[in-house]
């Protein structure tokens, strides 16, 4: 709770007695004036306001329209409806109110007049008075807002300057901006000191985190590992990392340089049935290998078990560009703008959506999923994602296979606990993706949205194996585009270390003079840490966080794994051996597939001290052939067993749109056009209430001639 002075603006509206009287427009004071009241953040500055507004509400929120006054802030647009209820000063701090939008957040202004329609800029001129103001947001919203004829043209113009001013239009270093202007002032950085995280969810960064899911999935023969932990081996890795436990520090050490930016085959899950989930970076074949640098590289890559699948995602997954273009062909078609000349006709419009390839790519990352999670249920094996930097598609692959399996990822804590893990540690570029700073636009691709479009595809089909719910889902959404949570505004667990932490230098014998970490001291509240997104009293009510939870019954106790790990813990270097790759849905054995089996490289290499078995010698064994012809044409059915996956339809029909999100500010669903007559202007219903008035008040006018006779007989 924030604790010391808040600001209130308050606005005082000076009209005639008459005219206030009619429009009713607030409470009248004895001076003839009207008090709207903003609750301002702490250091939050009131730019402009505009009186007698009227907000279009959404379809989720009610639809029609709701009275009230608009303001402009240096970090939002505000609006307060008039017969909102006078706000205790005890309560906690929200960023955003519910009719509020944040200016980092909007993308395009646009005025509509009663003849045309205008882009309104930073540099723009404005020669018109606005009828009504659309705010076009990156998160498929669009606020409509209706100025009455009663407020000034001057008021309507200045307002609308003001936002198209002050909302960030796309340069670079806007965000920093925002940020000041946000958590600029003393109060709300010492607010955000004081804040205390979630304890109930996993953040995964200390090693007894991971430690804690190592038990929780019940997974032997594995250890955290901490030589990373002044990032020394691989700046994009975490501090801690999960490898082979007969597999030491100082000969892990010498693994790192042979894939790409160092990042090794790490331990994600297990699955009940015993078998072990990995991710990895491609190889670096141009490396010499020395014989221990294969027999630790082979200890890396089995992980302790016998056999191995490769799933190489680069050639059947979509690219990062071709996500961005996805999106933004999504984009265009869902949202309408009016300041468009063209529109998608009607009968286009489904063909124009597959066109997007939108659905193309969700359909592919479930497919992908659906695969591995076959695979790991037939336990007694390892199965390796790799991607050329892993970091992108092995995230939503790794975490949406963990969503299918593991019934604890689809609770809220369990599910925020698995971005933290395969994301957010993992080393997504989120700063990059999605472009904050806007100067990557080469980099720019929301592959963490395609991954909540995918996690509600599954919660479509499955809604009652889900403890998190729609609300949720879209409250995620949403966030990432609010660039204030240090969650999305770095690339890795060392950029975040940087900005929250004191990062001197120490001097290492074999690295020389790096930067290390250090705790911030007590005078640290220069730069206090960002919050988390996982946060949700900063930025939601609790009535609202209610609704990110639905009733799910107990979640079962994991199964015993039989022969475990039992009969694997001594394996010999002989009974390594079966690496199969996963690729276009068949198995194969390609010599190239481990570079220090086959031989490859600039240098000469010399002959390993295992022979690597030919696809004759290794065919796919049966069990994993039974594996893949298990067919997902069947409908979805409620689950017996708990631990059974989550296998989803991918037939055209079954692979929907994510109404709720997409379409919720599409003009189709939110008209921005005049009010009905059930929200007509309030002079209006004045005088219609009068007119009924007088109809029901005047006496009965006398019988017509030709019905007088009529009208006898039925008295």
């Amino acid at each position: 709770m924030l604790t010391g002075s808040k600001t209130f603006f308050r606005v005082r509206q000076s009209v005639p007695d008459v005219k206030d009287r009619i429009l009713r427009y607030g409470v009248v004071d004895p001076e003839g004036k009207s008090a709207v009241s903003l609750h301002t953040l702490p250091g939050e500055c009131v730019l402009q306001r505009a009186t007698l507004v009227r907000k279009k509400l959404s379809v989720r929120g009610g639809g029609g329209w709701r009275s009230g006054t608009l303001f402009c802030t240096h970090f939002r647009v505000a609006f307060v409806p008039k017969d909102s209820p006078k706000r205790d000063e005890n309560t906690d701090l929200v960023f955003l109110e519910d009719h509020d939008v944040a200016l980092a957040s909007i993308e395009k202004v646009v005025a509509v007049g009663a003849s045309r329609t205008k882009v309104v800029t930073a540099n723009s001129t404005l020669k018109f008075a606005p009828e009504e103001l659309l705010l076009y947001c990156k998160d498929f919203q669009v606020f409509c807002f209706l100025f009455d004829r009663l407020t000034p043209d001057t008021q309507v113009m200045e307002m609308t300057c003001a936002i198209a001013r002050a909302y960030q239009p796309p340069r670079p270093g806007a965000v920093l901006a925002f940020q000041n202007s946000a958590m600029g002032s003393v109060e709300m950085k010492q607010f955000l000191s004081n804040r205390q995280r979630d304890t109930s969810m996993n953040w995964f960064e200390a090693a007894a985190d991971w430690e804690a899911e190592l038990e929780r999935t019940g997974a032997v023969g594995w250890r955290v590992s901490g030589i990373n932990e002044r990032f020394e081996m691989a700046a994009s890795l975490p501090r801690f990392n999960v490898v082979p436990q007969k597999v030491l520090d100082t000969e892990l050490k010498n693994t790192f340089a042979h894939f790409s930016d160092g990042r090794i085959p790490r331990w994600c899950w297990r699955h009940p049935s015993g078998a072990d989930l990995l991710r990895m970076a491609s190889f670096q074949n141009d490396i010499y290998h020395e014989r221990d640098d294969v027999r630790n590289l082979e200890a890396l890559v089995f992980g302790g078990q016998r056999q191995c699948v490769i799933v190489e995602l680069v050639e059947e997954m979509p690219t990062p560009a071709d996500i961005h273009v996805a999106r933004t062909r999504l984009r265009a078609l869902c949202l309408g703008d009016v300041s468009l000349p063209v529109a998608v006709p009607d009968d286009k419009w489904l063909s124009t959506l597959e066109g997007t390839h939108w659905l193309d790519h969700v359909r592919c990352c479930l497919r992908k999923a659906a695969e591995v999670s076959r695979l790991l249920r037939e336990g007694h094996l390892t199965v390796i994602l790799q991607e050329a930097d892993d970091r992108d598609l092995n995230c939503v692959v790794t975490s949406l296979v963990q969503v299918m399996c593991d019934p604890h990822c689809r609770t809220v804590t369990g599910f925020q606990g698995l971005v933290q893990k395969e994301w957010v540690m993992a080393g997504h570029r989120f700063l990059n993706r999605f472009n904050y700073h806007r100067d990557r636009d080469k980099e720019e691709a929301p592959v963490f949205l395609l991954f909540l479009d995918c996690v509600w595809q599954l919660w479509a089909q499955f809604p009652s194996q889900f403890q998190l719910t729609v609300d949720y889902l879209l409250a995620l959404h949403d966030s990432v585009h609010l660039p204030l949570f240090s969650t999305f505004l770095a690339n890795c667990e060392l950029e975040r270390s940087r900005h929250t932490k004191h990062l001197p230098q120490c001097y290492t014998p074999v690295n020389g003079w790096r930067e290390g970490l250090l705790p911030p001291g007590p005078n640290s509240l220069l730069d206090p840490p960002l919050p988390p997104v996982w946060d949700w009293a900063l930025q939601y009510s609790i009535c609202k966080r209610a609704c990110f939870i639905q009733p799910r019954p107990p979640a079962a106790p994991r199964p015993p794994v039989l022969n475990g790990n039992l009969n694997l813990s001594k394996v010999t270097d002989r009974a390594l051996g079966s690496v199969f790759l996963l690729s276009h849905g068949t198995f194969s054995c390609p010599p190239q597939l481990l570079p220090w089996r086959a031989g490859g490289g600039a240098t000469p290499y010399r002959k390993s001290h295992r022979r690597a078995p030919s696809a004759e010698e290794s065919p796919a064994p049966e069990r994993l052939l039974r594996a893949w012809n298990l067919t997902d044409a069947s409908a979805p059915t409620p689950h017996q067993d708990p631990w059974e996956p989550l296998l989803p339809l991918l037939l055209a029909p079954c692979v929907g749109l994510w109404k709720e999100c997409y379409l919720r500010g599409a003009l189709q669903a939110q008209a921005c056009c005049q009010p009905e007559l059930t929200s007509c202007h309030l002079v209006e219903q004045l005088s219609q209430e009068v007119q009924r008035l007088k109809e029901a008040l005047a006496p009965p006018s006398a019988p017509k001639a030709a019905d007088s006779g009529g009208e006898r007989r039925v008295q």
